[in-house]
């Protein structure tokens, strides 16, 4: 991953900070990106719980799931994708985000290649699925 996109992926997260819909602690942003670029992105915010996705006791809508459902019209599905997750206090301090365990399977089983997310450092990390 270039780290102009993660930049700009950042850059476009805390540019919506303030305007979160949800969350009075942390907000998440998820991003979907095929061939470098990005597809869409996505916030955590308030629904109907998604038993059928696994969440079961959730009454949110994971980031990435709100991001992959904007994308997946876009996505070309004879490839994969990279999924970045950035996570923010209200104040723009960067922390750790990366996946749940339910949104590491259900991005594996949408075709995700790597998620890249942010640490507690400031800085971001990745892994395979």
């Amino acid at each position: 991953m270039k780290k102009k996109l993660l930049s700009l992926c950042l850059n476009i997260a805390l540019q919506n900070n303030s305007k979160h819909p949800e969350f009075g602690f942390y907000h998440h942003f998820s991003f979907v990106i095929q061939d470098n670029a990005i597809c869409d992105w996505g916030v955590n915010r308030k629904r109907e719980p998604m038993q059928y996705l696994g969440y079961q006791t959730h009454t949110k809508m994971h980031s990435e799931v709100d991001a992959y459902f904007k994308a997946r019209g876009l996505l070309d599905k004879g490839k994969n994708f990279d999924v970045i997750n950035i996570r923010l206090t209200k104040t723009n301090k960067i922390v750790r985000s990366d996946p749940c365990p339910c949104c590491f399977s259900f991005l594996r089983k949408a075709g995700a290649r790597k998620i890249f997310f942010t640490t507690s450092l400031g800085n971001f990390a990745s892994m395979n699925f």
